[in-house]
């Protein structure tokens, strides 16, 4: 009875404390370095005061309170989730999945899986397009790259059809079979070894696979009788650069290229150096275009400089005012494009080595304007990152008619993989964009993007219920 009573009395104490116990001093801490971090490198700083007219003081002294009342661990990280949930920026989180160090005296085994499977390339379900599959007036158009760009037509009255074309992401690593094929055009074995360099090769080619049958595509279309080109973007998350050739196949339009902000960070010192070694490569081989090379030295030169800036904005969340005399964004030197908004098909061969610093969408192979059709793009409230830069840029270029619920807000991300921050005390990892993309009007892109025709999704629709909406508006538009 003794030994019962004991093992309640344990069980009881167990029940009321903790295992340990929470080191409040040291999450807020971690709070405090998250506080630091963004005051030095979150390029949303500013649109958070003057587009979403947050009080950053009120809003620390919040979440101070709450790390304070935590009970757990669970609780102090969720009061530093919700605080940057606060922000309402796609592109701001942290990892708290903290993997443990590996014993420095063990040697780390050789990964013998595929060079694709290495390289991070895998397919995925798409749980997010829109299911026309149930309505009567659909067919699906099924060839040998629908795999890769799922699509179809349908049928809005006598005349119009709409060709259905679906981008899951903008991510070539979304298609291991396109890697596969990359991977025998450039001799790579499977159990190679790849670098980076390697690795961007490898994307580059699979890349280039991709537009190709993104094109093909575009033309099975039309040939289905398709009078309206209408992409699916609901749910896609975003993904790469190839977001820029990808734009370009879709319509004949001239596309401008976002202006882009960047931060005073060395992160950006770094980069931009990098494009001017580039181009000083190129300028030393007497290489052409020369006098777009000379511009382009100067135009970074003075970007990198102004990369090397200091700013601080630390007082932003104690001062009441919140309005610092200095900005931590560069602007009105380069474009998301590079250092042009715009240039033709082939303007800059890949022998170049500047060539993608200049103009990124070059770093591809694309027809611009292999579509001809009228485009429409299909939007929602998880359309994000690399495809708002899409759908921003065709609206802002008057090239698609854009329809659905407004975008996510995430803009523009992380640039070279971007800045990471370890958390002193818990070891997370905190992530922030450290890039601002500018609508024509000055506007930031993590605001989102309003469709030119809404439709009204709810939250509860299903997929099926979403594609009947967007049949009907795309009807009121054919009228």
């Amino acid at each position: 009875m003794k030994a019962r009573a004991a093992a309640a009395l344990l069980a009881a104490i167990s029940f009321v404390l903790p295992l340990h116990a929470l080191d409040t001093e040291a999450w807020l801490a971690d709070f405090h370095q998250v506080l630091a971090e963004m005051s030095s490198h979150y390029a949303n700083l500013d649109s958070a005061i003057d587009d979403r007219g947050m009080d950053l003081r009120a809003l620390r002294k919040r979440y101070e309170q709450r790390i304070r009342d935590a009970k757990s661990d669970a609780e102090a990280r969720a009061a530093i989730d919700e605080f940057l949930a606060a922000f309402g920026d796609g592109h701001v989180r942290v990892d708290w999945n903290v993997a443990a160090p590996a014993p420095s005296s063990t040697t780390p085994a050789r990964d013998t899986r595929p060079l694709c499977e290495r390289l991070g390339y895998a397919s995925g379900a798409d749980t997010r397009a829109l299911d026309f599959s149930r309505i009567a007036e659909y067919q699906p158009l099924v060839d040998a790259d629908a795999a890769i760009f799922p699509g179809g037509i349908l049928r809005l009255d006598g005349k119009r059809k709409a060709g259905i074309l679906r981008i899951r992401l903008f991510m070539e690593t979304t298609q291991p079979q396109l890697c596969e094929a990359a991977t025998k055009s450039l001799a790579l074995a499977n159990d190679a070894e790849c670098d980076g360099n390697c690795a961007w090769s490898v994307q580059l080619a699979a890349g280039d696979l991709m537009t190709a049958a993104l094109e093909r595509r575009v033309e099975a279309l039309r040939r289905a009788g398709a009078t309206t080109l209408t992409v699916d973007l609901t749910g896609n998350g975003g993904g790469s650069n190839w977001v820029q050739p990808a734009a370009r196949v879709l319509t004949p339009v001239a596309l401008r290229g976002a202006r882009l902000a960047f931060i005073r960070h060395e992160h950006w010192v770094k980069t931009l150096g990098s494009f001017l070694d580039d181009v000083d490569y190129d300028l030393a081989h007497d290489a052409a275009p020369r006098a777009q090379l000379l511009a382009a030295k100067t135009t970074l030169t003075r970007a990198r400089e102004e990369a090397r800036g200091t700013c601080d904005r630390s007082g932003i969340w104690s001062d009441p005012m919140q309005r610092p005399d200095c900005s931590l964004l560069v602007r009105g030197l380069l474009f998301a494009t590079g250092v042009l908004p715009y240039a033709k098909t082939g303007a800059f061969p890949r022998e170049l080595h500047a060539h993608g610093s200049l103009f990124d969408p070059s770093n591809y192979a694309y027809t611009e304007g292999a579509n001809q059709l009228p485009l429409v793009i299909l939007v929602d409230d998880n359309t994000a990152s690399a495809s708002e830069e899409l759908v921003a840029m065709m609206q802002d270029n008057h090239a698609a008619t854009i329809v659905g619920s407004a975008t996510h807000g995430s803009g523009c991300g992380y640039t070279d993989g971007g800045i990471q921050a370890t958390l002193a005390k818990s070891g997370a990892s905190l992530f922030l964009p450290d890039c601002v993309r500018l609508r024509a009007d000055g506007t930031n892109e993590v605001v989102g993007i309003t469709p030119d025709v809404l439709v009204p999704f709810r939250r509860a629709d299903s997929r099926h219920q979403k594609a009947l909406k967007v049949r009907q508006a795309l009807l009121q538009i054919a009228k």
